[in-house]
């Protein structure tokens, strides 16, 4: 510099001695741009002047449905200040903490609705908005949002009923489940009968007697309440395994059971003339009506609102955004629950102006918060349910009915067995039947017997021969003939 303004003042040069005022009126303007060059090297290595001298203005809601998010009361030490507590307040504060400049503001509770709020940020009434609000497309119009720090979007609550159904002793199975273990039943019934007709007496006798035995035998196996004893090692095995099927469906059944008559269930059944209530919130009222085809809905201020309207019978269910729906539900943890399908929105973020540098500061620090832990510390501490309702945490849950799809393979396996002693006993009572045609006096004429005769004796034989004499009647030892079985 001192080198330039040298070689400018140098009499000796042509152009100083022709004129002199170019030279007086030059020196001005280099000055001048020095100082522009140095102030906007300064804004680019030292960030935004704005940001570290402006006070922002913040606009906060005094009219939100839960206090777990923005809580607003009148300070003890100064009657004109209030202070600002909640999950939001505290989400910003950690927020500015995590900045790299500071950040001076000032929060005012605004009386209104969310949108007239965005609204005065858009119209730079307020430099930026903190509290529960959504991120909506009709707003982001408007202003810009920070990163979401909380999911959002709608849930349905209802209230906890007991059940008081007639026949909710049939719910722990499917209908599936019921007709699987029937169909088995019976089989095992079938294959004990078949083995053990012939040769136990417990199983014996007239048709009805046979078929009531056997299938008294089956049923009452499930309970191991069976006093009839079988003899053949066939039947037993079978049975072995149907009493393993019995042990695991009782258990699992009393289980459940057990369950729904301990535990409250629900059966919302909301059709499109039920009156729901909703938040004051009018995207949340044109959602509900348009969307989900709520007709009549009716609309409340605050959850202590929600509660009366249930009591009274005002609304059959309420639609509230998550993180309303959950702190609700913790609140009042023996009497409500979340049921139904959740619609999506966009979340809860900070509102700032349009064009604003903060918004991508204040959106890389929510980033670092959820990252290091801070954001789920924060929730935990604010919309965590107590410890009693975390105990009763179940008593919300419904349960499901047992379905085949758990216990097929247990199914298969006991008919599969069952169905492998059929054949090894039909292949015992085959075997007898053969050694016994091969020690007789063989007919002349039968080889002239057609088949069907040759089946219908062996059919015949098969329903009336023993297995440990097949040629003996059961009540003397006088050798039944041939022609007087067959």
């Amino acid at each position: 510099m001192n080198t330039t303004l040298a070689v400018v003042l140098n009499p000796k040069m042509p152009f100083l001695r022709s004129s002199k005022k170019p030279i007086v009126l030059f020196i001005p303007i280099l000055l001048v741009s020095s100082l522009v060059i140095l102030s906007q090297v300064s804004v680019v290595e030292g960030g935004s002047t704005e940001h570290k001298t402006d006070k922002l203005i913040i606009g906060v809601p005094g009219s939100g449905s839960f206090e777990n998010f923005v809580k607003i009361t009148p300070s003890s030490e100064n009657p004109n200040a209030k202070n600002y507590t909640g999950f939001c307040i505290r989400v910003f504060e950690e927020v500015r903490k995590r900045l790299e400049y500071p950040l001076p503001y000032e929060f005012v509770e605004f009386n209104g609705t969310y949108n007239d709020l965005v609204a005065n940020v858009a119209n730079k009434t307020y430099s930026a908005a903190v509290g529960d609000i959504t991120i909506l497309a009709s707003r982001w119009e408007d202003v810009e949002f920070t990163e979401p720090f909380t999911e959002s979007g709608l849930s349905m609550v209802v209230p906890v009923k007991p059940s008081t159904k007639a026949w909710i002793f049939l719910e722990p199975f499917t209908l599936r489940m019921w007709l699987a273990t029937a169909a088995v039943l019976v089989y095992t019934m079938f294959i004990v009968w078949f083995v053990e007709h012939r040769s136990n007496p417990d199983f014996s006798g007239p048709w009805n007697d046979q078929l009531g035995n056997a299938l008294w035998f089956t049923f009452s196996s499930l309970f191991l309440a069976h006093r009839e004893k079988i003899t053949s090692n066939y039947a037993r095995i079978a049975v072995v395994v149907w009493l393993f099927l019995a042990l695991v469906l009782t258990q699992s059944y009393t289980a459940s059971l057990t369950s729904m008559l301990t535990i409250s269930r629900l059966r919302p059944k909301l059709l499109s003339h039920a009156i729901v209530g909703c938040d004051e919130n009018a995207f949340m009222r044109k959602y509900v009506e348009e969307v989900l085809n709520y007709k009549n809905v009716r609309l409340i201020s605050d959850g202590d609102a929600y509660v009366r309207e249930f009591e009274a019978g005002h609304i059959s269910a309420a639609f509230l955004e998550i993180p309303y729906a959950k702190v609700f539900v913790n609140r009042y943890c023996r009497k409500f629950t979340i049921i139904g399908t959740t619609y999506r929105f966009g979340g809860f973020g900070f509102v700032f102006q349009k064009g604003s540098p903060l918004t991508a500061d204040v959106s890389k620090a929510i980033l670092q918060l959820s990252e290091d832990g801070t954001l789920k510390r924060l929730e935990e501490q604010w919309l965590t349910p107590n410890q009693e309702c975390l105990e009763s945490e179940t008593t919300t849950e419904n349960i499901d009915s047992l379905s085949l799809r758990s216990f097929w393979g247990l199914f298969l396996f006991s008919a599969g067995t069952s169905f492998v002693c059929f054949l090894l006993f039909l292949g015992h009572l085959l075997r007898d039947y053969c050694l016994h045609q091969s020690s007789q006096v063989a007919d002349v004429n039968a080889s002239n017997e057609s088949i069907s005769i040759k089946t219908v004796r062996v059919a015949r034989y098969l329903m009336n021969a023993e297995i440990g004499s097949p040629w003996r009647s059961p009540s003397s030892d006088r050798v039944v003939p041939e022609t007087e079985m067959c």
